[in-house]
């Protein structure tokens, strides 16, 4: 989560989770301010976002959207394969997939939305 923030930069975020394991699959989702997360006070949602994401260390498999809303009111979105809390970056057009899947809307997003490639997190 820590890295994922760092790699939002400024401004407001939205992340959704959706995890693939042998029982089925589950989604959260969290809003949170970057690049710095804070940690002091996590809400219900960051948390089941966070454990999530450890699900990837005992067999499951996660995609991370992130969409992000800069200081000056664009919007990106990007996304990542986890698996063993390893993300893997995806391309742009796979984040556009990627989006597709995770609001179940498959018409495409609006034009306003630019879709990234997204970074290696650290």
């Amino acid at each position: 989560m820590r890295s994922i923030a760092r790699a939002a930069g400024e401004g407001a975020h939205h992340l959704t989770v959706v995890l693939v394991a042998s029982d089925g699959a589950d989604q959260a989702e969290c809003t949170f301010t970057g690049p710095v997360l804070d940690e002091s006070t996590p809400d219900e949602a960051l948390v089941q976002t966070a454990f999530l994401l450890a699900g990837t260390t005992i067999g499951g498999m996660a995609m991370t959207v992130l969409r992000t809303v800069g200081p000056d009111g664009t919007v990106t979105l990007m996304s990542w394969a986890v698996r063993d809390l390893i993300a893997r970056p995806a391309t742009a057009e796979q984040s556009r997939i990627a989006y597709r899947i995770s609001e179940g809307d498959f018409t495409g997003p609006s034009p306003e939305v630019t879709f990234l490639d997204a970074p290696a997190l650290v």
